[in-house]
């Protein structure tokens, strides 16, 4: 009963800390603060649509009359939800003529610190963010070891600690959030900024990114022909997000601008490899020596899973690399900005 009234409380909570945050946003950038709740309302409409028509999309088993306004958390994509809020609060600007540019960096903040609640939530959500050891190759959680409290774990209902991955995940969404704030220079006088309404793109990336090697360890997670749909949402949206990033780095006249979005290319593939790995390696014992294939078929958890650790990890270097570039295309405007004020 107390985690069925523990994750509503914390939704609200994001709810409200996401509103305080886009208002302070929306002032700071000369943009009146009422906008702030409107237009995040807008934006968690969309957000349960999306969320639940990629859910159901590949559910479709699950497709009802009450299931379509059914609130049940493990009913929703993350992912889908995260796009339907971000464009919400997009077309909602753009309707109220107020400048999506500004409005999507005022909201880059708020989002983030309201996917580390929706995060956080998991944990008393069911199965819903929980792995168990077996899944890395390591030995279970047991009472009296390290990290046998909450909230890295959690006592499933037959008193079984299992590992919070949410709890992993709420981290990343707050590095996002100390990100944003990092590169937001709304107010301040500074040679490098970002290009206006691109706050929110690394942000995003970043969270669909701990999502991506988190997703295929998750007891709960949804698989439409072994393909692991949160993990598929989420390396589409970061493609998305490359792509802008390397368009802008080309028309700015960059070297090699789509070298990173080749190379994501080559870490999903990786990615992917490493999964079919982990679950068929036997059809590639003829590529190893008996002695190498031994040791890899008792390390293969340990192994598939550093492997896709390493190209999460690559991905989001490439990433940030790539973003410096572009902010780095601004700095001519903005020693000119201030060569004119001087």
């Amino acid at each position: 009963m107390m985690t069925d009234t523990l994750y509503p409380i914390l939704i609200a909570a994001g709810c409200m800390a996401a509103v305080i945050l886009f208002a302070r946003g929306l002032k700071r950038r000369d943009i009146a603060p009422v906008y702030a709740l409107p237009f995040t309302a807008a934006g968690l409409l969309l957000a349960f649509i999306l969320g639940k028509a990629f859910f159901l999309l590949f559910n479709s088993y699950q497709l009802s009359f009450a299931g379509l306004f059914s609130f049940v958390p493990s009913e929703f994509s993350f992912t889908g939800c995260l796009v339907g809020l971000v464009l919400g609060v997009a077309l909602s600007a753009l309707a109220a003529r107020r400048p999506v540019p500004s409005v999507l960096d005022s909201f880059a903040l708020p989002c983030c610190i309201l996917a580390a609640f929706v995060r956080f939530a998991e944990a008393f959500a069911g199965d819903l963010g929980l792995a168990e050891m077996a899944t890395f190759g390591l030995d279970e959680i047991s009472d009296g070891s390290a990290l046998a409290f909450f909230p890295f774990a959690v006592r499933d209902q037959w008193g079984q600690w299992l590992l919070a991955l949410s709890t992993l995940e709420t981290i990343g969404a707050v590095i996002a959030a100390i990100l944003v704030i990092r590169h937001d220079t709304a107010g301040k006088r500074v040679l490098s900024v970002p290009r206006k309404g691109t706050l929110i793109e690394p942000a995003l990336f970043m969270l669909c990114a701990f999502g991506l090697f988190f997703e295929t360890a998750k007891i709960s997670g949804v698989v439409f022909y072994y393909v692991h749909i949160e993990q598929l949402l989420s390396a589409l949206v970061m493609l998305g997000l490359l792509i802008r990033l390397c368009s802008r780095l080309s028309r700015a006249g960059r070297r090699l601008p789509w070298l990173p979005a080749g190379l994501f290319l080559l870490c999903v593939a990786l990615n992917g490899f490493s999964q079919y790995f982990l679950d068929k390696a036997w059809r590639f014992s003829g590529l190893f020596s008996e002695t190498v294939f031994s040791w890899l078929s008792s390390h293969l958890e340990q192994v598939c899973y550093g492997v896709m650790l390493l190209t999460a990890v690559c991905m989001l270097v490439l990433y940030h690399l790539s973003f410096r570039k572009d902010r780095a295309d601004t700095e001519p405007r903005a020693k000119a900005g201030e060569s004119d004020e001087a």
